[in-house]
C-alpha cells in the first residue's frame, strides 16, 4: 500500500480517538523511502567542477615554497619535487560531492 492509498483509506474509514486530519498530518510527515537518484550525469558535473577548480587554482594546492629542484650532470636545474596541498583538494571534492549525500543519524 501506498502513502496516497493509506491517506485515501483512513480519510473513509478512520474513526477512533485521534481526528482523521491528525493521523493524516502525521503520515504525510513521513518519507516515502525514495530519495534523489544521483546520475552518471550529476557526478560527472562535479568531476568536471572540481577539475575546472584545480586548473584555475593551481597554486592554492601546489605548496611551489617546497618545490625540491636537483642539478642535473649537464648543469640544468630540474624540479623533482612539489608537495600537493591536499586539504585544499579534499576541500574542493566535499564542496561538489556532499550535495550528493544524506545526513547520518547519530544514535
Amino acid at each position: 500500500m501506498t502513502k496516497n492509498q493509506t491517506i485515501d483509506l483512513l480519510r473513509s474509514q478512520l474513526p477512533g480517538f485521534y481526528s482523521v486530519e491528525q493521523v493524516i498530518n502525521l503520515i504525510e510527515k513521513i518519507e516515502d523511502g525514495s530519495s534523489r537518484k544521483i546520475t552518471t550525469n550529476d557526478i560527472e558535473a562535479a568531476i568536471e567542477k572540481t577539475i575546472r577548480w584545480i586548473e584555475r587554482e593551481q597554486s592554492e594546492f601546489l605548496d611551489m615554497d617546497k618545490a625540491e629542484f636537483e642539478l642535473s650532470n649537464n648543469n640544468r636545474i630540474e624540479l623533482v619535487g612539489v608537495p600537493i596541498d591536499v586539504d585544499n583538494i579534499t576541500e574542493a571534492l566535499e564542496n561538489n560531492f556532499m550535495d550528493f549525500g544524506e545526513a547520518e543519524d547519530n544514535e
